[in-house]
């Protein structure tokens, strides 16, 4: 039998709680990679905020992709196409200033959306005056007993021809799953940007009881087509919706998602790019340069080019983006050589993910390739998609990949975690410098566990990182029973 003089010394240094997480990974975005007007800006965005250019980049990927949906699809093969959408989420802490980076990337969302319906306000009423007009037509003809059933039905269908009136919305922050049908329905592709990812919780069921409404965020990441029959609402029918996504929030929201069934079961966290930016707090500075107005305007108009042509364009179809020759078989390649090597193991906690990862590869070509196209003055659709385009993807592909392997893998662990931290929480409480295991249980057990097993678990992870001594013991029953030493450092 051991006593406390006999037992190993408790470490000197221990692991703060919060590093018992994995450290996130130290790389950098390859700025590079992008198109130079975005780099420029991303760049002026990551020294004015003082922040590491992926949290720029992260956000600006997802709110240009917008630009393409609906008009772009690029192929990696005859039956395989991904659309130009990038659902993204940025994760950081209090402090990193997430918000004045998303906001100067979305103002030229929102500018052009408010001189859009400004300029278009009379062709909105006269749509609206046009379509109401054919309703109350066909409806006074079915009041008044007529039996030209098949001049009301026409009158019915030509107002069903015309687009829903309203205001065209580009750019869109809180929001319930029923406003964003309705949005979609009338839109056709919708950018969801904000600096607080919370609104998730609104698809979770925050205001229904509970009950998930995830179909049309699931739907609108490749633009399949999207029903929605109500019993006391008109039906729903989107042919083709398409949404773009770049929210930014707390570790903790992360934390909620990861551990949400609904949320990882459903396919949607495989769907996002993770953004985990290096944190600069501690050695920021307040006077740094100030973006040039030049690389302002630059980005503006850029941005104001491709709405431009987006709303402008008169056809409907999408257009299909594919690789030269060289490009092609590169990316054969890519996906024979190493891809699909890496699914069971590089991917192992995040298959669906690794599942996914080379349509995002397609995805950001797309993007990539359109800008590119737009810089030069020509159509997308009338150059193939180059190596080194591909090679560029590649490289922002790798740099998310590596995001999205840490966020799962802490995302595994998670639980163990928060467990951890509620029992040094009860401890430090309590004052609990040493006693007995099954003591430390009942207080920690209704709170936190409800499995003994569970908890000597994370008593030995506790112990693992120092926070904890354990000494097997023989009671005064002869029964052998297990007694907690407290590292005194954390009464510090």
């Amino acid at each position: 039998m051991k006593d406390k003089d006999t037992i190993p010394d408790l470490p000197p240094e221990f692991k703060e709680i919060e590093n018992l997480r994995e450290e996130v990974p130290n790389v950098r975005f390859p700025v590079d990679a992008l198109p130079p007007i975005m780099r420029e800006m991303v760049e002026s965005i990551a020294e004015t905020t003082g922040t590491d250019t992926a949290m720029a980049a992260t956000s600006m990927l997802s709110a240009v992709s917008y630009c393409f949906t609906g008009k772009y699809r690029m192929q990696g093969k005859p039956d395989h196409s991904e659309t130009s959408a990038i659902y993204s989420l940025i994760i950081a802490n209090p402090s990193e200033r997430k918000s004045p980076v998303v906001k100067l990337i979305k103002k030229p969302f929102e500018d052009f959306e408010v001189e859009y319906n400004k300029e278009h306000a009379k062709e909105f009423h006269k749509r609206e005056a046009e379509k109401k007009m054919l309703l109350n037509q066909a409806d006074k003809l079915e009041k008044d007993g007529s039996e030209d059933t098949d001049f009301i039905a026409e009158l019915r269908t030509k107002a069903e021809q015309i687009d829903d009136a309203g205001k065209r919305r580009i750019a869109i922050d809180d929001i319930t799953p029923e406003c964003m049908i309705q949005l979609m329905g009338r839109n056709k592709s919708l950018l969801m940007i904000s600096d607080e990812a919370g609104m998730l919780g609104n698809f979770a069921g925050r205001y229904t009881g509970n009950i998930p409404n995830l179909d049309l965020l699931l739907k609108a990441w490749s633009g399949e087509s999207f029903f929605c029959d109500r019993a006391t609402k008109e039906s729903v029918y989107i042919p083709n919706p398409y949404l773009s996504i770049s929210l930014a929030g707390q570790p903790y929201l992360w934390d909620a998602m990861v551990s949400n069934a609904v949320f990882r079961n459903s396919g949607l966290l495989a769907r996002f790019f993770y953004c985990f930016p290096i944190s600069k707090v501690g050695s920021r500075r307040y006077d740094t340069e100030s973006i040039e107005p030049s690389v302002i305007e630059n980005y503006n108009a850029l941005i104001q080019n491709l709405l431009e042509n987006k709303f402008n364009s008169t056809d409907m179809v999408e257009k299909f983006l594919k690789f030269d020759e060289e490009a092609q078989q590169n990316y054969i390649d890519y996906y024979n050589g190493y891809i699909e090597k890496i699914q069971l193991t590089e991917f192992a906690n995040c298959k669906d993910w690794g599942g996914k990862y080379h349509g995002q590869i397609l995805r950001l070509c797309c993007i990539i390739h359109c800008v590119k196209c737009a810089l030069g003055g020509f159509p997308p659709e009338t150059e193939s998609v180059s190596v080194d385009t591909l090679c560029k993807a590649i490289a922002i592909a790798d740099y998310y990949k590596q995001q999205a392997i840490y966020a799962f893998n802490i995302g595994s662990v998670n639980n163990e975690i928060l467990k951890a931290e509620k029992v040094l929480e009860v401890i430090k409480a309590k004052q609990i410098k040493e006693c007995y295991q099954s003591a430390l249980l009942k207080k920690c057990r209704f709170s936190i566990f409800n499995d003994p097993d569970d908890f000597y678990k994370t008593l030995q992870l506790l112990e693992d990182y120092g926070y904890v001594a354990l000494d097997e013991r023989v009671t005064g029953n002869n029964k052998p029973a297990v007694y907690v030493y407290t590292n005194p450092k954390i009464f510090k």
